[in-house]
């Protein structure tokens, strides 16, 4: 058990919050900071005892983790005989409330074991967590069939006197797991439950095979002959080795260098040899997605839905494939032109070196450019428009500056801090991995952030929030063994105990290793308030309930709090406050980052159109095409690319590398969508002083306090008080579509 008033006694919570900065710069500050002296004598009076992961005592080994998984199966058994078997008034009444708790001892072993097989850096780790994930899934989706439990939910909901006495996130609660039981085929015949089981089985194997490769490549490098790259700077060029003849450079298919390679590389022949190859995956990747998709579409069908994107959208804001797609179509015709127009500007600078002098039509701009033209001559186009190239922004967004910043900034507009902690011996998954204490300054510690943020060799590539562990009421009948599995904290406003949410951060942020930091570019600095916004969704949606708590909401609502956040990473007003250079601590010239922010946003339309083609791709990946005979995943992305033309890709197998094709299957658009919310949220509460703490309180009061007990659609209407999108009907989504993105 985790206690935050010893914390909150000793935390040195400030707005100057140094100590953040040192522990992601410094790695001898860190270090030393992070000494396991104290901890070791405590160890030796212990008799050694080691700290698991996540402070979970079970998780020191692979065989731990194992054994967690089994007691916590265990634990599910009882909960689920203690429910069936007392139906009394008092039984009913605490049903809601005993089921969330039995999603929760679920929930605390799948949502660690999908975090270690991504992140954890040894196999034996990851081959337990697959084999636990897959044993209470399949318990889980056993679960979502059990007619008792469906029939006794079924019966505490339509009986008025047990609703009255709930509370309105138990009814809540009740009628989002209703609807799943009814989801999951519970009112059909027995045979084709087990069928539903079965098929939710072998997706989520599939799905997490599938997810585990994403940091594969097809090889570990690319052979370029070395007259070829001659040209390049020697910075990059004393970092590739060559082949035993020196006659071809290795160029690697991870790592910043392929990158530098097709931003400064004349040879396009090589440009697309090199970002066909970062873009590709093989043939085993390719294999496991289609399977996955195809019982999807088993599934869907099964369920009597046309295809897995209607099933999944039943309960979603956008209620239906027909309202994405046409949301998604319209997008994309009215940022079309805007991205067009971005690209014939590199289209010229291509001809001009090429010696093309035709006049180019919208069309020919989008057949001419190709996706690896794009860094080249992005590069040579920002050179042109940059006053000086002798300084570089990355140097004033070290990575311990900017998660200073953010500290800073949720301190400004939520009261809350981001305070660095030391770690225990086992307590963390790699060395480099640091512990953030969220501090409330009404509450105290209120959640635990991991961040995992510097690069791996095989780490995913892909920036990501995992929920390790949810928020909610500690229980009365808890024992003390039950809670040294979890950690805990007690508001310092209510006295009220409370599990503590625990999330960890994933990035791969390459450090400088010439100067020991990471340097972070504006995109970077996106991703990391992008991430962080989830974060903050995790910490401040405190439910008593866990099935609703944080990010357990709607699927194509999860993004808002996130994508929120990137509004203030391109805001100078709140970058000003705390990039500094990491020398000499000389803060931004307001000059080089409006040079900069230009330089970035010179593809915004771009970007976006290319957003729009993978919420396209996703949702004809889930379509009824699935089942045909002649399916083909790739022949599906690149007809979808040939149909939408800008930097059409016809050469690589990148579905295959698309990972939220398994965590938001069907629901991609969300980002989107949330990206149109966003917009309309920072202009009616932020656009005129991002630091305003009353408007920050109204933003977390509305939406993120909530976290999934409340209609996203009424959250959102009270934040922009625009009460005639409440119903989240069709006029709703055109209301909100009419915002730049």
């Amino acid at each position: 058990m985790y206690s935050s008033r010893a914390l909150c006694a000793n935390s040195p919570v400030n707005n100057n919050n140094e100590l953040i900065r040192k522990v992601f710069d410094d790695d001898i500050f860190w270090k030393n900071f992070n000494r396991q002296d104290d901890q070791k004598t405590l160890s030796f009076l212990n008799f050694n005892k080691k700290t698991g992961l996540f402070k979970n005592s079970y998780l020191t080994t692979p065989s731990g983790l194992r054994e967690f998984s089994k007691a916590s199966l265990q634990k599910a058994k009882s909960l689920v005989e203690q429910m069936v078997n007392d139906q009394s008034d008092q039984g009913l009444k605490a049903y809601i409330t005993n089921l969330d708790r039995l999603s929760d001892v679920l929930c605390r072993v799948i949502d660690l074991a999908e975090f270690v097989r991504v992140a954890h850096p040894k196999k034996a780790f990851v081959n337990a967590a697959q084999d636990c994930h897959e044993e209470m899934f399949e318990f889980m989706n056993i679960l979502n069939t059990n007619v008792d439990l469906y029939l006794i939910l079924k019966k505490v909901l339509e009986n008025e006197k047990i609703v009255k006495s709930l509370s309105h996130e138990e009814v809540t609660v009740g009628k989002i797991l209703l609807a799943d039981f009814e989801k999951s085929g519970i009112n059909m015949d027995p045979a084709t439950r087990n069928d539903f089981i079965e098929y939710s089985q072998q997706i989520a194997v599939f799905g997490q095979h599938f997810t585990n490769g994403l940091g594969e490549a097809n090889n570990d490098y690319i052979e370029v002959p070395v007259e070829k790259l001659q040209y390049l700077d020697n910075t990059i060029l004393s970092h590739l080795s060559t082949d035993i003849r020196r006659a071809n450079y290795k160029v690697p298919t991870w790592g910043y260098l392929p990158h530098a390679v097709l931003r400064y590389c004349k040879d396009e022949d090589v440009r697309k040899k090199i970002w066909v190859e970062l873009h590709s995956t093989s043939q085993r990747q390719v294999d496991l997605l289609e399977t996955m998709l195809k019982y999807r579409g088993v599934l869907a069908h099964i369920m009597k839905k046309p295809n897995f994107a209607a099933y999944q959208l039943d309960e979603k804001m956008a209620k239906s494939p027909e309202h994405v797609m046409n949301f998604l179509e319209k997008l994309a015709a009215e940022t079309k032109p805007h991205a067009i127009q971005e690209l014939r500007l590199l289209a010229s600078l291509k001809q001009k070196e090429n010696g093309d002098t035709r006049r180019l039509s919208d069309h020919q701009v989008a057949e001419y450019f190709k996706p690896w033209d794009r860094d080249y001559y992005s590069q040579q186009y920002t050179t042109s428009q940059r006053s000086s190239t002798t300084e570089q922004i990355s140097s004033y967004f070290s990575l311990g500056i900017v998660l200073q910043g953010l500290s800073n900034l949720f301190n400004s507009i939520y009261g809350i801090q981001l305070i660095p902690s030391r770690v225990q011996t086992g307590e963390t998954w790699s060395d480099d991995v640091r512990r953030l204490d969220v501090i409330s300054e009404e509450e105290g510690l209120i959640g635990v952030v991991y961040c995992d943020l510097f690069q791996r060799k095989g780490k995913t590539p892909n920036p990501a929030h995992f929920t390790v562990c949810c928020s909610r009421k500690i229980y009365p009948d808890e024992d003390a063994e039950e809670l040294k599995v979890v950690q805990t904290g007690k508001s310092a406003k209510s006295g009220e105990e409370f599990q503590l949410p625990v999330i960890s951060l994933v990035c791969n942020f390459d450090k400088n290793s010439a100067i020991g930091k990471c340097l972070l570019s504006l995109n970077d600095v996106e991703t990391l308030f992008h991430e962080m916004g989830h974060a903050m969704h995790s910490m401040l949606g405190r439910t008593s309930l866990h099935n609703i708590s944080g990010t357990r909401c709607a699927t194509d609502f999860v993004e808002l709090p996130s994508v929120l956040m990137e509004h203030f990473a391109k805001d100078p007003r709140v970058l000003q406050t705390f990039a500094r250079h990491y020398l000499t601590d000389e803060p931004i010239p307001l000059q080089l980052l409006e040079t900069f922010q230009k330089e970035n946003n010179f593809l915004k339309n771009t970007e976006s159109y290319s957003q729009i083609k993978m919420a396209l791709l996703d949702q004809s990946l889930h379509s009824s095409g699935v089942l045909t005979p002649d399916f083909d995943s790739t022949a599906v992305y690149h007809t979808l690319e040939e149909i939408h033309e800008i930097l059409a890709d016809t050469e690589s197998n990148w579905q295959g590398k698309f990972g939220h094709l398994f965590g938001y299957g069907a629901s991609y658009y969300s980002y989107l969508l949330d990206r149109a919310i966003a917009s309309k949220v920072w202009l009616h509460l932020f656009a005129e002083n991002p630091l305003d703490r009353a408007k920050g309180d109204k933003f977390k009061n509305e939406v993120l306090k909530w976290g999934g007990s409340k209609s996203p659609w009424l959250c959102v209407a009270d934040a922009l008080d625009m009460p005639e999108i409440s119903a989240g009907d069709s006029k709703a989504i055109e209301l909100i579509g009419e915002t730049e993105l």
